[in-house]
């Protein structure tokens, strides 16, 4: 390049006047960035909390048929699901009479630590049952025989119409009566320290009469729950006390209302198996002997139970063929009889770690709620048979179970279709509502933002 050029380019650069730089240039491009980057970061976040709340809502997968059942005839399903979060419940959407009342790790949570699911009789319609305390389905909460009704705590729920009431009864439930027009029920424990709980009576209360028929007085011992029954003409009471099973009828009341028992039978260690413990003819009642098993089929659980049938009048074994021992068995609850020689029972089955601990009668071991319990199966026992015939199992996680009686004697049993879980829960609605307002909220934002950005592009090219 020659010295003339040079000078030339020279001249030219120092005739060109100095760039300058805006005020508040890099600040405004500085919050620029920040700004886009907030709102990068809030669309991720209602991304992100659409896809969490579509995650946990999600209906499960569960292989059903590809059609309903065309029967709509009222019997227990062949199949029972966990009902999920979304599920409505009684009080929001009656079921109807139900067929099952059913409870267990899968059906509650931390946050529903009282909550049970319920399915009808006639379809699979599941909805949700929370008392104010937590029961166990079976034992501290029942359904009626008809379906209708469960009893839980000292109120009463009407499943067809979703109210509730009191019960009537100062107390919790043992056992409603075949007809459920009695309930027999437990007085609150007392408690004397350090350990020590006692039931004052057992009461049979009449529905209609909305009074006690019988009071049986107690004393030191604990009933625990799932240890009475109702004869099926409402007029006596069985009810285990210890290591007894005492019977008390209603025509020995004393004015107050009292009455002691006629008979005690020992059981030597075995139980009154339930509110179905009664014969149809009301002149047998069925125990339980406890013995253990060399080959059970969980090794940990080597418990054993075989059902016996007692005559009222002598407490003599009535005679003839064994029912089958049930092994590794938690528990075994009557439901009822299809004749003297065929009984439906729901039988507590043990997880592969379960151990089985000394029976004892205090609350502080609730020998009525065992803790080993993995699932739950109702079962036909019939006299002289091998082996019991297993009639449903409930899936994993659902370790609670009790039936409509009524459908399980009859043995109707419907097929299941596509489970219906009801309207959603206002909660949810309520949820879904905040979250849509949220997710408005930032669109809006958003929105914002990017014309204001526009505008501002526009003004600067101007």
């Amino acid at each position: 390049m020659t010295s003339r050029l040079s000078e030339a380019l020279r001249g030219l650069a120092d005739g060109v006047p100095a760039a300058a730089v805006p005020e508040g240039l890099f600040d405004r491009a500085r919050a620029r960035h920040r700004r886009r980057r907030a709102a990068a970061a809030g669309a991720l976040a209602v991304g992100m909390l659409l896809l969490g709340t579509g995650y946990v809502l999600r209906p499960a997968s569960i292989p059903w048929p590809a059609a309903a059942a065309d029967s709509t005839a009222p019997g227990l399903p062949t199949r029972l699901v966990d009902p999920p979060l979304r599920t409505a419940s009684v009080a929001e959407s009656a079921p109807g009479v139900a067929a099952m009342l059913f409870g267990g790790p899968a059906v509650r949570d931390d946050w529903n630590e009282n909550r049970m699911g319920v399915v009808a009789a006639d379809a699979d319609r599941y909805r949700t049952l929370a008392p104010a305390e937590r029961q166990t389905a079976g034992f501290e909460a029942l359904l009626s025989p008809d379906g209708r009704y469960v009893w839980a705590g000292e109120s009463v729920y009407d499943l067809t119409s979703g109210r509730s009431a009191p019960a009537g009864v100062h107390g919790y439930p043992l056992a409603f009566a075949p007809d459920g027009k009695r309930l027999a029920y437990a007085d609150h424990d007392t408690f004397t320290s350090p350990n020590t709980y006692a039931t004052p009576y057992v009461g049979l209360y009449d529905r209609d009469r909305r009074a006690d028929v019988l009071r049986v007085r107690v004393g030191t011992a604990w009933v625990p729950p799932g240890r009475a029954a109702v004869s099926p003409d409402g007029a006596e009471l069985a009810v285990q006390v210890r290591d007894e099973v005492w019977l008390t009828r209603v025509a020995d009341a004393a004015p107050d209302g009292t009455a002691a028992p006629y008979r005690k039978l020992p059981l030597n260690g075995g139980r009154l198996p339930g509110a179905g413990s009664w014969l149809p003819d009301g002149r047998s009642v069925a125990t339980l002997t406890r013995s253990t098993c060399t080959d059970c089929p969980v090794p940990s659980y080597p418990r054993s139970w075989r059902l016996e049938t007692r005559a009222v009048a002598d407490g003599a074994v009535v005679p003839g063929p064994a029912f089958p021992d049930l092994r590794s068995a938690t528990y075994v609850q009557l439901v009822g009889w299809r004749s003297a020689d065929e009984a439906v029972a729901l039988v507590g089955v043990p997880g592969p770690a379960a151990v089985d601990h000394p029976e004892t009668h205090d609350i502080a071991a609730s020998p009525y709620e065992e803790h080993g319990t993995a699932s739950v199966e109702l079962v036909l026992l019939r006299r002289g048979a091998a082996s019991a015939e297993v009639l449903f199992r409930t899936p994993g996680g659902i370790t609670e179970l009790t039936v409509a009686a009524g459908l399980a004697i009859d043995g109707a049993v419907r097929e299941s279709g596509r489970p219906d879980f009801g309207p959603l829960p206002m909660w949810l609605v309520a949820a879904g509502a905040i979250l849509a307002a949220i997710t408005g909220a930032a669109l809006h934002s958003l929105v914002r933002y990017l014309r204001r950005a526009r505008r501002r592009r526009v003004s600067g090219r101007t």
